[in-house]
């Protein structure tokens, strides 16, 4: 499965913003008036398509009486040859003809549907601003089919957070947050519900009060966790769970007293516990993983293993860099290399 394309987005906001916590507490309430505003406008392009739907059922159930009657009409002028037909053979003949039949047959449907998610999984990951509005509107067309599919659900929350990468759109993190947690409600054993909503939390705090982005944040490790129960071999869930150990590894005496003033359960790690997720990561990651490898160094620096900490940097300092994200990585590394390669 390709990586977020931005891991800081996802992770340096939340829990992972709870070693600012001390100072991050601005919100933008004009924001909400205006999430309220698209969600109308939703509602109310949502009401349109129901009615176009209706419409069109209604017109294939008529048309549905009209070839019964017909089939009515038909029978009654056969009755004379039907003498030697039991009751079982002719149901047997009428339940063969599946063509009147073929509007109530839902496994040409779940064919195309799943035909459909391939083509969106593709979009979702590779996918332009354009390309992900078509998309997630094919998603909402296809929740009016199936309003209770939580396969449906998560990817409509990863098309709003491709969205909200793409734009800086709050309103997407909100809304796929919400479509998320319908989808828990639905099948919490699903890894991919999880894992969605903790990245969308973590990115969502960026945007909170203190006391929110703290609570939430709580929130990312509990999801990371769970879907890591499911998913095990997932590298950017432990990659996730890696920072969450590690910024609470590196938390202040002070800010974790403010923290804790809010959350009474805020928990400790240790880098040792972080690198062990970082380590796993990089097991289990098939690509080259500039920031991972950061990370991995970060914590054998913290924990006195200088050596070990530069032999990492400098393999991170080969990886190529191909997006913005990794540009930040890239500068990161070589200053640390400027620092300790001494």
């Amino acid at each position: 499965m390709p990586l977020p394309q931005n891991v800081n987005v996802i992770l340096g906001a939340g829990v992972f913003g709870i070693v600012c916590a001390a100072t991050l507490y601005v919100v933008e309430r004009f924001k909400q008036d205006r999430r309220r505003h698209a969600m109308a406008k939703d509602l109310a392009r949502l009401d349109n398509e129901l009615s176009v739907l209706r419409r069109e059922l209604d017109n294939l159930l008529a048309a549905q009486r009209q070839k019964g009657l017909k089939r009515a009409k038909k029978t009654k002028k056969s009755e004379s040859f039907a003498s030697s037909t039991t009751t079982e053979d002719y149901s047997s003949a009428v339940d063969a003809d599946s063509s009147d039949l073929e509007f109530y047959d839902v496994s040409d449907d779940e064919g195309a549907t799943s035909t459909d998610l391939t083509q969106i999984d593709s979009v979702l990951d590779e996918g332009n601003v354009t390309e992900l509005e078509t998309c997630l509107q094919q998603l909402q067309t296809l929740r009016l089919e199936a309003p209770d599919n939580p396969e449906l659900l998560w990817r409509v929350a990863k098309a709003h957070y491709r969205l909200f990468e793409k734009t800086d759109q709050q309103q997407h993190l909100f809304e796929g947050v919400e479509a998320c947690n319908a989808a828990l409600g639905l099948r919490p054993e699903l890894a991919n519900v999880h894992k969605w909503l903790a990245i969308l939390l973590g990115s969502r705090t960026k945007f909170q009060p203190l006391k929110d982005k703290i609570l939430d944040g709580l929130k990312v490790k509990q999801h990371v966790e769970a879907a890591l129960r499911l998913s095990p071999h997932d590298s950017v869930l432990h990659h996730m769970l890696g920072r969450f150990c590690y910024d609470m590894a590196a938390l202040k005496w002070y800010e974790r007293k403010v923290a804790t003033a809010i959350a009474a359960d805020l928990p400790q790690s240790t880098y040792e516990e972080a690198l062990g997720h970082f380590e796993e990561a990089e097991r289990l990651n098939k690509d080259e993983w500039k920031k991972n490898l950061l990370f991995i160094a970060k914590c054998k620096l913290n924990m006195g293993l200088v050596e070990e900490g530069v032999w990492v940097l400098e393999k991170a300092n080969e990886v190529k860099t191909d997006n913005g994200a990794d540009n930040e990585d890239d500068k990161e590394v070589k200053e640390l290399l400027k620092k300790h390669a001494r």
